[in-house]
């Protein structure tokens, strides 16, 4: 793969004297949606933790951005390569939300963040502190914030995790806008992945891991050797079963 913007080489994480991950070496790029999926604890967050450069319990190998090491990029240029949302954020000062999103602006001439409002149905919550948003208004509010930042790397930790249905295919429909950005989220619904993701990273829980395009990783037999449950395709959906 040419140009890419973030890759790792034999990149392995641990938590609690458990391997999570074990020798990555993959790659992403622009235009490409990679959904990171597996059980619970398996090592999603930790994972994009470490893709953002950020403090994990354990990480051996290597993560670099445009072909550098993390290490060797300053906190502003980081900044304006990478953005990261968590799964909740954890908000410390009251500050409308329109305030937030300039503040989060890194790189001149990004998207207004007006427009990032109205594409995820929060215009109406401009004005509003954000530390009395619901969690589903206050996730949409991060994502907007993340897409504030102008950076072409996005890293989503389950950005649809406290969102209804409908604001779910809302979000759905807005990341897929985003072509010329690299995307990394976590996910869980799998019908959900499916209509978004272009590629699909799976997390095993023992440190293995595969790696591959959706159509390919969304298979019955992988998605039952990743949640230990059977699947079946009806009328293009996947269902669960017994």
């Amino acid at each position: 793969m040419q140009g890419s913007l973030i890759e790792t080489r034999s990149l392995t994480l641990g938590a609690a004297g458990r391997t999570l991950v074990s020798e990555l070496s993959w790659q992403a790029s622009a235009g490409e949606r990679w959904c990171v999926i597996g059980r619970n604890a398996v090592g999603k967050s930790t994972l994009l933790r470490a893709l953002a450069g950020l403090a994990v319990p354990h990480r051996e190998g290597t993560v670099s951005w445009l072909g550098r090491s993390q290490a060797e990029w300053s906190p502003p240029d980081a900044a304006a390569l990478r953005a990261f949302v968590p799964q909740q954020s954890a908000d410390r000062f009251s500050v409308t939300v329109q305030r937030l999103l300039e503040l989060a602006v890194c790189v001149p001439g990004g998207p207004d963040p007006q427009a990032l409002l109205l594409a995820l149905d929060a215009a109406s919550l401009a004005e509003r502190d954000v530390m009395q948003l619901s969690g589903g208004e206050r996730q949409r509010v991060a994502l907007a914030q993340c897409a504030a930042q102008g950076a072409p790397l996005m890293l989503l930790d389950e950005p649809v995790a406290f969102q209804d249905p409908a604001h779910q295919r809302q979000v759905a429909r807005w990341l897929i806008t985003l072509a010329k950005r690299c995307l990394v989220f976590s996910a869980h619904d799998v019908n959900w992945i499916a209509s978004v993701a272009t590629h699909v990273l799976a997390l095993h829980g023992d440190g293995g891991w595969e790696a591959g395009p959706v159509a390919r990783m969304l298979s019955a037999e992988r998605l039952q050797a990743v949640y230990g449950c059977c699947w079946r395709q009806a009328d293009g959906a996947w269902l669960m079963i017994d």
